[in-house]
């Protein structure tokens, strides 16, 4: 009966994020993170509680140094089970500036988790986002058109825009592989203030996005393993991007890997797991498109921490 009621939650998510996915394209406006491994409550609700301890972490993206204009992220975020196993919370700040544009969001998350087995979890998550959106396009350097006017949108600034909204998330792991699944935005937000003339004839908008993510651990030796990742985004009005990652985990310690988002950029990344609760990670990613002769790469700094706890023994390590 258990395993029954649990097909048809699944089935009943599925169904929704077929309805949230059905539509016109318009846009994209999520930021990136590479080593979204060691992040994915900002992707996806359901993961918070993975670790089975309180965990921080923070995350520093400096993409595309020495482009004008470039995207620069900051994100700090912080998941705990709950005292009952079966729920978990967590939450992340974020500030992101691409150009004249800049967001801070806050979100609040909630999960569920039911076991399926011994050793495999199901979870569905909920998430809670506040954010604030700006534009300051009269601080762009325009050139007109050949009749020489200049398009009036950019005449005026955003300012103080307060963008609610929610997301849903489900993930799924055993001991060596995870599968995630998850829409973290769904409210079709305008970037305009209501009752502004801009609003009305101006037509950007946050829009959703569906995220499939999984990866599996195969054991080499006692040493070594490998560790194959891949995240699938899809966002209304931009192409889809399928980024595949291929890690060594090396004594349980080091993690060395190679990334590619097919058609964006291919990259490096170092991680280290200094003791029980601290791990730290770098990654280095050059544009593989058109943008490769125009700036010196994109940065990534990311380190975690997880609280320690009087919990009972976690039963296998979590890579993931």
């Amino acid at each position: 009966m258990k395993t029954r009621n649990t097909l048809s939650l699944i089935a009943g998510f599925l169904s929704l994020f077929g309805a949230l996915t059905t539509g016109s394209l318009l846009g994209q406006q999520d930021a990136m993170n590479a080593q979204y491994i060691m992040n994915k409550l900002f992707i996806n609700p359901a993961y918070a509680g993975y670790k089975e301890q309180p965990t921080f972490v923070a995350v520093h993206r400096s993409q595309w140094v020495g482009f004008e204009g470039a995207p620069v992220t900051t994100m700090v975020s912080f998941d705990t089970p709950l005292k009952e196993d079966e729920f978990a919370a967590g939450g992340t700040m974020m500030f992101d500036k691409v150009g004249p544009q800049t967001r801070y969001a806050f979100t609040a998350d909630f999960a569920y988790r039911t076991r399926l087995t011994n050793r495999a979890t199901l979870c569905f998550g909920a998430k809670a986002t506040a954010e604030i959106y700006q534009a300051n396009l009269t601080d762009l350097s325009l050139t007109s058109d050949f009749t020489g006017g200049i398009d009036d949108s950019f005449l005026n600034n955003t300012r103080g825009v307060f963008l609610p909204n929610i997301g849903f998330g489900a993930y799924y792991h055993k001991r060596d592989h995870y599968v995630g699944l998850s829409v973290p935005r769904v409210i079709r937000n305008k970037l305009e203030k209501p009752g502004t003339a801009e609003f009305e004839l101006l037509a950007g908008r946050q829009e959703p996005s569906l995220i499939i993510t999984a990866g599996k651990i195969w054991k080499v030796n006692k040493q070594v393993q490998v560790q194959p990742n891949v995240v699938i985004r899809s966002i209304w009005g931009a192409p889809m991007s399928i980024g595949a990652f291929f890690n060594v985990i090396m004594m349980k310690q080091f993690t060395a890997g190679v990334y590619s988002h097919i058609g964006e950029n291919a990259g490096a990344l170092f991680q280290w797991q200094v003791n029980k609760q601290i791990r730290v990670g770098y990654s280095f990613d050059v544009a593989t498109n058109q943008l490769i002769s125009t700036n010196f790469g994109s940065h990534e700094l990311v380190a975690s921490y997880m609280i320690p706890t009087r919990k009972k023994k976690i039963v296998y390590p979590r890579y993931f």
